[in-house]
């Protein structure tokens, strides 16, 4: 019995102690805020602003089933790493049917590449020997066939043959020696200019089917962590879905929403010392590197404070110098404008 009353004892004077630490924590950085809300209040040039980090959101350029997920909310990667991946067979039968119609259009360009060329610079030698043998041929094979056909011993829908393929053979023969007229030389140059049109839009199917087969593996774009994973292995997808979403940690700035009555105050280019509660007890440096052409909002409604006039803000963005703490989205930083001149010529605009 005296053995559990001094367990329990000790666990009350743990608690106690946790919660006094807790009050003296509370109360150091309640007194830390106040402390600053005073110095703002007493110099105009001190004022508050937050943490900002860019947030990515990673989604879907293609309907599909999740292959794999290889990362958890909170894990920090490296960019390029590999963070979902996309099951790939719909999206490969997409690059091999592009590819084979990419095929056939590049060898009908050939093939008429080929006709027109024959049209403009006429027939080889060797195709002119072997259009006459054909006409000569069949010239020999029409004469032998007429007295035949005149004395009945030839149908007429046998000789109507025999005689196309002689006309035929002619004008080829002709076409040959002659060279093409230019009706078919243009009808030629017509085939090659729609085949090269056919395979440019081939071309442009076969990189857009690749470009999707690329996303279907998910990487990290920078540098970053983790915060939040939207799907599941096995789920299924469309495009557009949100899958993932990643915070820059290189990307951390300051941002401040600057009263107009302040803007005085602030250049861009200016040197600024910064403070944050989660380290009282150290101090940063940073540099203005945007001041906002356009307002945020108005925030002072017109009083006898202020005259009869709104009051908007401007937002701020300085880029930190020196931090070696981690910084978290929100957090609150104290920005110290004072220490530079801000006479005209002192600041680089």
């Amino acid at each position: 019995m005296n053995t559990e009353a001094q367990v329990n004892g000790k666990s009350l004077v743990i608690k106690i102690a946790l919660v006094a630490a807790a009050i003296v924590l509370a109360a150091a950085l309640f007194g830390w805020y106040n402390a600053n809300r005073e110095v703002e209040r007493n110099n105009p040039a001190v004022m508050q602003g937050n943490v900002k980090m860019t947030e990515i959101d990673l989604n879907s350029m293609l309907d599909g089933y999740i292959e794999a997920v290889n990362v958890a909310e909170g894990d920090s990667v490296k960019e390029g790493d590999v963070l979902l991946q996309i099951e790939p067979d719909i999206v490969q039968a997409k690059v091999r049917e592009a590819e084979a119609a990419l095929g056939q259009a590049k060898a009908g360009l050939a093939q008429a590449q080929a006709v027109l060329s024959k049209a403009q610079n006429g027939a080889r030698p060797e195709d002119v020997a072997q259009a006459k043998a054909a006409y000569d041929y069949a010239a020999s094979t029409y004469e032998r066939m007429k007295p035949l056909y005149a004395d009945g011993a030839v149908s007429a829908s046998d000789f109507e043959g025999i005689e196309a393929k002689y006309l035929a053979a002619k004008a080829v023969y002709e076409t040959a020696l002659n060279g093409a007229r230019p009706e078919d030389i243009a009808q030629a140059q017509g085939a090659v200019q729609q085949y090269q049109a056919t395979v440019k839009q081939a071309e442009a199917a076969v990189n857009e089917a690749n470009t999707y087969l690329r996303h279907a593996v998910i990487t990290a774009p920078c540098d970053g962590v983790v915060t939040a994973v939207n799907v599941e292995k096995g789920e299924l997808i469309s495009t557009g879905m949100s899958l993932a979403s990643l915070r820059a940690e290189a990307e951390a700035w300051v941002e401040v929403n600057v009263l107009e009555t302040s803007l005085s105050l602030v250049r861009q280019g200016q040197q600024v010392t910064l403070s944050f509660p989660a380290y009282a007890e150290q101090s940063f440096h940073g540099t203005v590197v945007n001041v906002s052409k356009n307002p945020d909002f108005a925030v002072k409604k017109a009083t006898n404070e202020n005259g009869s006039f709104d009051v908007l803000s401007y937002a701020v963005k300085i880029r930190l110098d020196d931090m070696t703490e981690p910084l978290y989205a929100g957090m609150t930083a104290v920005v110290d404008f004072s220490q530079a001149d801000l006479t005209p010529g002192a600041q680089d605009e």
